[in-house]
């Protein structure tokens, strides 16, 4: 029997480095190997593990031999590791062990020598990734089809439009989608960011386009839900009331004011190209471009709803006899970018004549009509001072009388009113037509749920009526809470189903025996869950002194979660009576992420101190001792604080231009400023040229490094005063008005503000 072969000092180091650099080369994994027996072909052979020290062999293998013990090295040599005064390793050796040498058996479970290698086994396997978090998995399944720019998303809820679920920050729009409900992960057919392309054709291109940016947007919710973590369950709490649904629902009817009524259109039909009054003057609407939404009203997509010219006259022939009326709507805008004004209720023929027309112009609403101290046209319009339009169900009505002229609500909110005697001026041709103009060109795309008009001025207090009558599907729901009280009590809540998509509960009320029942932190449950966002009655803290005790005036809009037939409802307190539950849960929002490093900005916006002196001294009006310092003082806070463009909102717009607005009022206020400003306080006809010019030059300037085109410019201040009755040359107030806006649209612009 041959001796075992001990491997020198330096031999093991070259061994060990030749080892190493083979399993580099080949990539293979680790395996047991033998350091002083090779084949060979110079590879180590497969051997058997050596069972750890105090483990029992195993019976099937040979036990190995003890090695041989190595020289001891002298007392003063070196540490036995590689030494760089070594020799150079020299090639392995090529040794056979003998077939029946007992010290190197061939293993029963290894290939003999020369067979291939099996799989090799990694010993340290990595562990499992951590699960990703909700946010990730909506960044990769959701976000980017809300961010793809063919799906329409980003241009309005990238950074225009609240919810911001679009926006180029992901964290913005995961908090936009979830704080909101906009998505339903355990039913994402109830998505509403789904049901908006699905169902309400919203601002997605057509049926084509919008059945695919529908069928990507389930496609990814579903895929974000296969990966969610399970939903916590609800708390448990002892401050609860019964569970009640629409099935215990009592109807409240509450009276409209209609004895004047001309014709209420309901829009119940659900089918068909018309829809009639539903009051009975046989007035028939032709629609075209319009689709009929699930739970009642009709969605303007491209077209409009017109009447015949003869059930037109009878708006004429009952109003001129009248002297008087009210426009009133319901309506969802799509948008709050649609303007011209964009045409809800008109009665014109075109876009230069009317005898009135309830508008959106953006952000703000606006009634024109046609009298003695308007023109053709309507104008000037009577538009809401403060920002009123938004997307959800909104309460229009416009009124008219010759006493006291024009009046715009919103919500049962008086915004404008002009307070000023005028005297009726119409015309028997006008065309009664809902969603644009008669001639197609001035779109207004969103849902009507109701249309009507008057032959009478709705008071204020009826106008509040038919707003808290509401579209006539109010129910009541009583909550038992008989529990906590100790004796039977209950909470009343007005209910009633929004869009399709979402509840109101409004003003509740205790009613019960007890007194000073203590009501903390209400919430609405649906299903057993409590919705985070609009929870209206959160901050809730008061003592019923007695039954029939309001505990809040406000409404609540809670996101519908399986429809009116399926969803029940609690109310959950953190106090009730006697009884603690669960506090407010909801968590602070995450800290912002830090902004990134950006380059110092080449242009800014003039700030709020910069903003009033420059147009103190463009228009030559004093900043201080006046009214504008009053209106100043008033527009500060909502001014640029700063000069950072990229922070510029659109309220700090708004507010620019109601600050210009003040400055252009003086000037056209005083004979002697504003023939300074425009060499004449009237539009000659063709004079419009020398007015734009003038304002050019004033306001803007020439020969700046970066400004607009003059012609460009020019063009589009003529174009204003055209479209402001100055067409052929104007004079005494329409001219003022005119001179004023057009004044005003220079003053406020980018480049005048911009620096």
């Amino acid at each position: 029997m041959n001796a075992p072969v001990t491997a020198s000092r330096g031999t093991r180091a070259g061994l060990r480095n030749a080892a190493l650099l083979l399993f580099m080369i080949t990539t293979l994994s680790a395996c047991v190997r033998s350091e002083d027996a090779v084949d060979e072909d110079g590879t180590n052979p497969p051997v058997a593990d050596t069972p750890t020290t105090g483990a029992p062999a195993d019976p099937a293998l040979p036990a190995p031999a003890d090695p041989a013990p190595a020289d001891p090295p002298p007392a003063d040599a070196p540490p036995m590791d590689p030494s760089p005064t070594d020799p150079p390793p020299a090639d392995p050796p090529t040794l056979e062990p003998p077939a029946d040498d007992p010290m190197n058996p061939t293993p029963p479970d290894q290939p003999p020598p020369g067979d291939p290698m099996p799989d090799p086994v990694d010993p340290n396997p990595p562990m499992d990734a951590p699960p990703l978090t909700d946010l990730q998995v909506f960044e990769q399944t959701l976000y980017p089809v809300l961010r793809e720019p063919t799906n329409f998303c980003t241009g309005c809820h990238g950074g225009v439009q609240i919810p911001l679920f679009a926006a180029e920050n992901v964290m913005d729009a995961y908090n936009a989608l979830v704080t909101q409900q906009k998505v339903d992960l355990v039913t994402p057919e109830n998505s509403r960011v789904y049901l908006r392309a699905a169902v309400d054709r919203h601002n997605c291109g057509g049926a084509d386009s919008c059945d695919r940016i529908a069928g990507a947007v389930l496609t990814a919710i579903q895929s974000w839900a296969s990966q969610a973590a399970p939903p916590a369950p609800a708390p448990v709490t002892a401050a609860v009331s019964g569970t009640v649904s629409f099935a215990d629902a009592e109807e409240i009817a509450l009276p409209r004011v209609e004895g004047n009524s001309i014709a209420t259109f309901r829009f119940e039909e659900g089918t068909g190209t018309t829809t009639r009054d539903s009051g009975g003057s046989g007035m028939v609407l032709n629609l075209e471009g319009m689709t009929w939404e699930p739970d009642g009203g009709i969605r303007n997509v491209s077209g409009k709803a017109e009447a015949s010219a003869a059930d037109s006259r009878r708006l004429f022939d009952a109003i001129d006899a009248s002297r008087a009326y009210t426009v009133e709507a319901w309506v969802i805008p799509d948008n709050t970018a649609q303007d011209g004004p964009a045409r809800i209720v008109s009665y014109s023929v075109n876009t230069g004549s009317r005898n009135f027309t309830l508008g959106q112009n953006a952000i703000y609403y606006q009634l024109r009509n046609r009298s003695g101290n308007t023109g053709g046209n309507g104008t000037p319009a009577l538009e809401a001072d403060n920002q009123m339009v938004a997307t959800e169900l909104t309460h229009l009505v416009a009124t008219f009388d010759e006493a006291s002229g024009r009046k715009l609500y919103v919500n049962g909110q008086l915004l404008q009113e002009e307070n000023t005697a005028d005297t009726l001026d119409w015309q028997d041709n006008q065309i009664f037509v809902l969603g644009n103009e008669v001639t197609n060109d001035r779109l207004w795309q969103g849902v009507m749920k109701l249309v009507a008009v008057h032959s009478a001025a709705l008071t204020a207090a009826e106008v509040q009526q038919n707003f808290d009558a509401g579209l006539g599907n109010l129910t009541s729901l009583r909550f038992d809470i008989s529990e906590a009280v100790g004796e039977p009590a209950m909470v009343e809540m007005i209910v009633a189903t929004l869009d399709g998509h979402s509840y109101l509960f409004a003003e509740p009320r205790y009613l019960g025996g007890a007194d000073n029942v203590v009501f903390k932190n209400l919430r609405i449950a649906i299903n057993g869950s409590v919705p985070i966002a609009a929870q209206a009655f959160r901050r809730m803290d008061v003592v019923a002194e007695a039954s029939g005790w309001q505990l809040s005036p406000l409404g609540a809009v809670i996101p519908m979660a399986m429809g009116p037939d399926q969803d029940q409802f609690q109310l959950v307190f953190e106090t009730l009576g006697n009884l603690s539950g669960e506090p407010d849960t909801v968590a602070p929002p995450a800290p912002p992420p830090p902004l990134p490093d950006t380059d110092d900005q080449n242009y800014g916006v003039r700030s709020f101190s910069q903003l009033n002196d420059t147009f103190a001294v463009l228009t030559g009006i004093e900043a201080t001792g006046n009214r504008m310092q009053t209106l100043y003082e008033e527009l500060r806070g909502a001014l640029p604080a700063t000069n950072d463009l990229e922070s510029y909102s659109q309220s700090q717009q708004v507010a620019v231009q109601r600050l210009a607005n003040g400055y252009c009022a003086e000037v056209v206020g005083n004979n002697g400023r504003c023939n300074a400003l425009f060499g004449d306080c009237e539009v000659a006809n063709g004079g419009q040229q020398n007015v734009a010019e003038r304002l050019f030059d004033r306001f803007v300037g020439t020969e700046l490094t970066n400004q607009p085109m003059r012609t460009a410019f020019t063009d589009e201040l003529i174009s204003m005063l055209n479209d402001l009755n100055c067409a052929t040359g104007c004079t005494g107030e329409t001219a003022r008005i005119a001179l004023a806006a057009a004044c005003s649209a220079t003053l406020s612009s980018g480049a005048v503000t911009i620096h």
